[in-house]
This record gives structure tokens, C-alpha cells and sequence, in this order.
């Protein structure tokens, strides 16, 4: 677990703090078990939004970051970071097999997601 140093002076004496990314694994583990996806994710940015003082775009990144690690902790597929691009996301079968997505089967997934209410979409933020 990766903490962060705590400066000298007002903040000295104080336990350390969990990184944003920890401290999101760690709030989702403690209290959103049984809670839906998109509850979970909400739930956690605003804990993140309310306790690190961070943007709603970075906690609601950050959510979803660790909500996705820890859904895929027992996988034996997984995203292979280095054939994925912008236009296609390549994902590895147990066997190493890959699996392509393109931005169109992307889409298509979302929007059935979307209809079947396992999907809740945010405000559109513009690109950063």
C-alpha cells in the first residue's frame, strides 16, 4: 500500500495519509460491498471529493480506477495496455489470446449497458 509523506509543520505529528488510489480501493472495499457500479463510483467520489479536497472529474477517475482493479483482481483476462490505442482496446483471454474492441463495439456495449440500467452516465466534462 503506497502512503504519501507528510510535510513537516501544521501536518507534522498526523498518522500518514493512503495515496488517492488506495484510499479509493480501500473506501470501496470498506463500504460498497453490494452497492451496484455506478452507486459505488459515486459513493467514493464524493468521498474522495470530500476528504482530499480533489475535483469531481479526478475523484470520479480515480473511483472508477480502483472500482475496475478490484473487479479484476481474480481475472484471468486482462487489458493489454501495450496493443491498445485510441481507436481499439485489446483485451487478453487466459491463454493470451487477444480480443479487440473497437471504438464502435465500445459504443455498442454502452448503449445496450444503458438500456439494460447497469450503466449510469455523468455530466460531460470537457477534455482536460
Amino acid at each position: 500500500m503506497t502512503t504519501m509523506t507528510v510535510p513537516a509543520g501544521r501536518a507534522a505529528g498526523r498518522a500518514p495519509q493512503l495515496d488517492l488510489k488506495n484510499a479509493a480501493s480501500a473506501y470501496l472495499l470498506r463500504h460498497c460491498q453490494g452497492l451496484s457500479r455506478p452507486d459505488a463510483i459515486e459513493a467514493c467520489a464524493v468521498e474522495l471529493m470530500t476528504r482530499h479536497d480533489i475535483s469531481e472529474a479526478t475523484a470520479e477517475l480515480q473511483a472508477l480506477q480502483a472500482h475496475a482493479e478490484l473487479e479484476t483482481l481474480h481475472q484471468a483476462a486482462w487489458v493489454d495496455v501495450d496493443a491498445t490505442t485510441s481507436s481499439v482496446v485489446v483485451m487478453r483471454t487466459s491463454g493470451g489470446k487477444p480480443v479487440a474492441f473497437t471504438v464502435n463495439d465500445l459504443l455498442a456495449m454502452r448503449e445496450h449497458a444503458l438500456e439494460q440500467g447497469t450503466l449510469r452516465c455523468t455530466a460531460a466534462r470537457p477534455r482536460q
